[in-house]
């Protein structure tokens, strides 16, 4: 499964230091990798997802904004949780649960991040769908990854954020197709027509600094 996408239009790239750390005075690598192999960073960012889900999406502009920026981080830390975990952990069946976590959690994120981009951009109900949508079809193709991979199967990690990504979806008008028709080219759809869809938005007037709207929709460019 590939990285999700950031949205560097809300200054959501945030600089990353993640590392396995210092090996111990004569530890053997092969025990560090099989000690770092693990679910503990992951817990870590589920248990921040779950936080800001019970929180809800109150806010001013300015809380809202910065609530995206967080959940945007956890989506960038799992990533590179992804990444190290593919590279220490020795077998398939040590990846597979790891991977099935990680994408749960970060399509619960990307779910929690639609709220918010809806929420932005009342002034415009076309990029009041469009850009959930296009959150949400990079939810729904993190799961499909996984649960293609294994031939069908769907993880029970996935029990909880595939009815909200469903609900949210019927919600903005976005149709989820099945498991196996789910693939990188179907979100890529999803996006264009998206984008071609918020272009209909009027620009906002002249501000000092870019209303919310603007923000999100600067992604676009």
């Amino acid at each position: 499964m590939s990285g999700l996408p950031k949205y560097p239009a809300l200054a959501l790239a945030a600089t990353l230091a993640l590392g396995v750390g210092a090996s111990p005075a004569g530890a053997a690598p092969v025990q560090v990798a099989s000690n770092r192999c693990n679910g503990q960073t992951i817990d870590d960012a589920s248990a921040r997802v779950r936080d800001y889900d019970r929180r809800g999406d109150a806010g001013n502009t300015a809380q809202l904004l910065q609530r995206f920026g967080a959940i945007a981080d956890v989506i960038a830390i799992l990533n590179e949780e992804r990444e190290i975990l593919d590279s220490i952990c020795s077998s398939d069946e040590q990846r597979a649960p790891l991977f099935a976590q990680i994408a749960a959690t970060s399509a619960w994120a990307l779910t929690l991040e639609a709220d918010i981009a809806t929420r932005l951009n009342g002034s415009c109900p076309a990029a009041q769908k469009a850009l959930p949508a296009m959150m949400l079809a990079d939810a729904w193709l993190a799961l499909a990854n996984i649960i293609n991979e294994s031939k069908g199967s769907v993880p029970e990690a996935f029990s909880v954020v595939i009815p909200r990504i469903q609900a949210r979806a019927q919600t903005v008008g976005l149709t989820l197709p099945a498991w196996s028709e789910t693939s990188a080219y179907w979100r890529d759809q999803v996006r264009a027509a998206s984008k071609a869809t918020i272009a209909s938005c009027p620009s906002p007037s002249p501000v000092p600094s870019p209303s919310p709207s603007k923000i999100l929709r600067i992604v676009l460019k």
